[in-house]
């Protein structure tokens, strides 16, 4: 089937086959399907209700036209993301990243502008100073150094880019949704494992699917509140991409307290960086220092640093009770100040 039957089998609320879609995204990346075309496949995959194999097309055309990277320093780092969408929170996964490295992980976070959220994990990190690396000797080098770096947006599959500018101008958040849910499962670099939040019972299932079938290493995660992360004040389930069921996760056999999810809850980016800082630095309110433990411990446990959950949650406590993250921050932005134009010169 030529990649414009496709385009309209699936445009006309039909399914394609997984090979089928393949081929499709194959002549998208090749610059073979017209700019109108493309944009309306993405507004019916965004519309209609997510296919696991649909889904898992894409993720494997991803993986087949740019394999992630393995740097040598990425053995056993470690990735916390989300699908997008949902209650929205401050930069929960973003904070964590920062707790995990100074527990003594290693953790290479992906992420873009907000979704969900008021403020993305990229827009955050940018004005903290702290930029994608802008090549992969840079990203190993920070990674080796500090235990912390960061994807840069171009170092992602370029299908992922031509897709963007063909749904220009109109807003990628809402015209690519399809695309964001799965962003988690397309990292640029090999990693340990990846801890991948769901925002949905549905989504959650879709993801473990695509991760299982695809051998992508992920602990999936899902609060059910409805959060694409670990909560401290609610049921949680999780699952590793190779077992068969979920795991009911209760905070309060962890031993942490009760609360609400406005706690939790994020604002504009200048809110949104004060609430990190007094995380990092030990100053923040018990929920929101449980909530970012809970998942510096997932991804503690995922990346070998502890044995199990709750022994990664308690590490995580003692590290924010010390304000060790706000100096990882600090050494992470030092890292990037001094060593990035020597290392890019080099590259």
């Amino acid at each position: 089937m030529t990649p414009d039957r496709t385009a309209a089998r699936l445009i006309a609320g039909e399914t394609p086959t997984e090979d089928q879609m393949r081929a499709y995204w194959r002549a998208t990346d090749e610059g073979l399907c017209n700019r109108a075309e493309t944009v309306a496949v993405l507004a019916a995959l965004s519309a209609r209700p997510s296919d696991l194999g649909l889904m898992r097309s894409f993720v494997q055309y991803v993986q087949e036209s740019a394999p992630p990277v393995a740097l040598p320093s990425a053995r056993h780092a470690v990735n916390i993301v989300g699908t997008g969408g949902g209650l929205s929170t401050f930069n929960i996964s973003t904070s964590a990243s920062f707790v995990v490295a100074a527990a003594g992980g290693k953790v290479i976070k992906s992420g873009s502008s907000a979704y969900s959220s008021s403020v993305g994990s990229g827009d955050i990190l940018n004005a903290l100073g702290l930029p994608g690396a802008k090549s992969d000797h840079l990203t190993d080098a920070m990674l080796s150094e500090t235990g912390l770096a960061f994807a840069a947006q171009g170092r992602y599959a370029p299908i992922l880019k031509r897709l963007a500018i063909s749904a220009m101008p109109l807003n990628f958040k809402v015209i690519g949704r399809f695309v964001n849910a799965l962003g988690p499962l397309i990292s640029p670099y090999k990693m340990r494992a990846h801890v991948i939040g769901a925002s949905s019972p549905q989504l959650f299932k879709q993801i473990h699917g695509i991760a299982a079938s695809l051998n992508i290493p992920a602990f999936v995660v899902h609060a059910k509140l409805g959060v694409d992360e670990l909560l401290s004040i609610c049921p949680n389930i999780c699952q590793w991409n190779h077992q068969d069921s979920a795991s009911r996760l209760e905070p309060l056999e962890l031993g942490l307290a009760s609360g609400s999810p406005e706690a939790l809850a994020g604002g504009d980016l200048q809110t949104n960086i004060a609430l990190m800082t007094d995380l990092l630095q030990g100053r923040a309110g018990p929920v929101a220092s449980q909530t970012v433990a809970l998942n510096a411990g997932a991804a503690l446990y995922a990346g070998g640093v502890a044995p199990d959950l709750a022994a990664g949650t308690r590490l995580a406590l003692d590290c924010i009770a010390d304000g060790a993250p706000y100096r990882k921050l600090e050494q992470a932005r030092a890292f990037l100040s001094a060593e990035a134009p020597k290392v890019g010169r080099a590259a």
